[in-house]
């Protein structure tokens, strides 16, 4: 049995709420981790808290209001609208990646190895479009767009794990 399949939403969708209305607060989310942002003078990817909200949203909300959500995040922001970090064109990658990063993340009966394996989807992919964009060796691309976000991003894992194992808790499901 997958994760999901024992994870009562804790979102709108608990409450009954639209689809919609999880799409346009997942979107939102993410839109306001892209806001926290550090630039790093070495690096072309700056250091946000966007991963956060995209790891958490699957569990928030279910699979599939969670990738509408990054859909309409990413659809919105190739469109003009001022949501991204910086300019998508170098950072194409990791944003495809948060759409597929629900279904990642709820594939797994123990969310930890969920979210460790969602987090290797954005690095892999935001690597790949550094190396076809920009040109970067594969070794670049590491150097310059994962390594030096590793600890970070292991915190934001750390705690969208704890914040989904406590509410699984409380919901009697651990």
């Amino acid at each position: 049995m997958r994760y999901e399949e024992t994870f009562v939403t804790i979102g709108p969708a608990a409450r009954g709420e639209s689809a919609l209305l999880d799409a346009i607060a997942v979107a939102g989310a993410v839109a306001l981790g892209a806001w926290v942002r550090v630039p790093l003078p070495f690096s072309p990817v700056p250091v946000t808290l966007q991963t956060l909200p995209v790891l958490l949203a699957g569990f928030a909300v279910g699979r599939a209001r969670a990738t509408a959500g990054l859909a309409l995040y990413l659809a919105l922001g190739l469109a003009g609208v001022p949501l991204f970090a910086t300019a998508w064109g170098v950072t194409l990658g990791y944003l495809l990646a948060f759409v597929a990063v629900p279904s990642v993340v709820t594939r797994f009966r123990d969310p930890a190895l969920g979210i460790v394996v969602g987090s290797v989807v954005i690095y892999a992919m935001g690597a790949a479009w550094l190396c076809l964009s920009l040109h970067y060796t594969p070794s670049e691309a590491l150097m310059l767009g994962v390594v030096p976000f590793l600890l970070g991003d292991a915190l934001k894992a750390v705690a969208a794990y704890r914040l989904v194992n406590r509410v699984h808790r409380q919901q009697g499901f651990g």
